[in-house]
């Protein structure tokens, strides 16, 4: 038997058999301190990739590997010139746009860039992705504000037009049409509210996907090819007729028409 102050021994009491309740001190309630859920980042952008690309190559690269795709000889006539490396140094050739940095001179193989010009390049590029980032992030944020104020405004069923911000690549996939959401229906007979999934087609996801891959995908350019090892000249002319044209362009002088 519990012994208390006032029990007595061998008491018979009801009260003096019953065991004393001890209250147990209330613990305190974890409260898990919510932050204020910020927004995811913009996906990078078709630009911001290809800036990022053009780094890591440019940085892992050792500027003598020739290009795999042959280089172009159109010396800016059909491509426009290059913004980081216009001319090559060594033999004069000018570049176009489709020979990278990182390659060697399609012509005489020498590096397009010395050790000095090619970390302040990496730098250059460095700084643009941080600019474009930085506007693309602005323009991301402005569009979200935008966004919560029509919706605001006027509610939607869906939250598919704030998932769909301005730095998504395909328009077209991220419309609210081609996006999951709910349908409010009410049923006449029995007047109750029916809420219903409703998922486009398989098809026209496939569909809007490749769509998108043939945007991102870079286009095809035509390369002129390296000219020949040779010269091509015609032979010499006969002696009596030193100008007659060798080279087979069947040309014939005509005389001037007298006034």
């Amino acid at each position: 038997m519990h012994q208390t102050a006032w029990t007595k021994k061998g008491s018979s009491l009801p009260s003096d058999r019953i065991p004393p309740k001890v209250q147990s001190q209330p613990t305190p309630a974890k409260t898990k301190a919510k932050g204020k859920r910020k927004d995811s980042a913009p996906p990078k952008s078709k630009d911001v990739r290809k800036l990022e690309k053009l780094r890591d190559d440019l940085r892992n690269a050792s500027g003598h590997d020739a290009d795999p795709s042959g280089g172009c000889f159109c010396q800016a006539r059909m491509h426009g010139l290059s913004i980081y490396t216009p001319i090559c140094r060594a033999c004069g050739l000018i570049l176009c746009e489709l020979n990278l940095p990182h390659h060697a001179c399609p012509h005489c193989g020498a590096a397009l860039l010395t050790a000095a010009a090619k970390e302040g390049l990496l730098g250059m590029l460095d700084a643009r992705i941080a600019e474009t980032m930085a506007k693309e992030e602005e323009e991301w944020q402005r569009q979200l504000q935008a966004a919560r104020s029509a919706e605001g405004a006027f509610p939607t069923l869906s939250a598919a037009g704030t998932r769909a911000g301005p730095g998504a690549a395909d328009a077209q996939s991220a419309h609210p049409v081609n996006q999951t959401h709910k349908v409010l229906s009410l049923d006449a007979k029995t007047r109750r509210v029916k809420v219903a999934s409703y998922a486009p087609p398989a098809a026209s996801r496939a569909a809007a996907s490749a769509e998108k891959r043939a945007r991102e995908a870079e286009p095809e350019y035509k390369r002129v090819p390296a000219p020949p090892a040779e010269v091509v000249c015609a032979p010499a002319p006969a002696g009596e007729r030193p100008w007659a044209n060798m080279r087979g362009l069947n040309a014939a002088y005509v005389p001037p028409s007298r006034v």
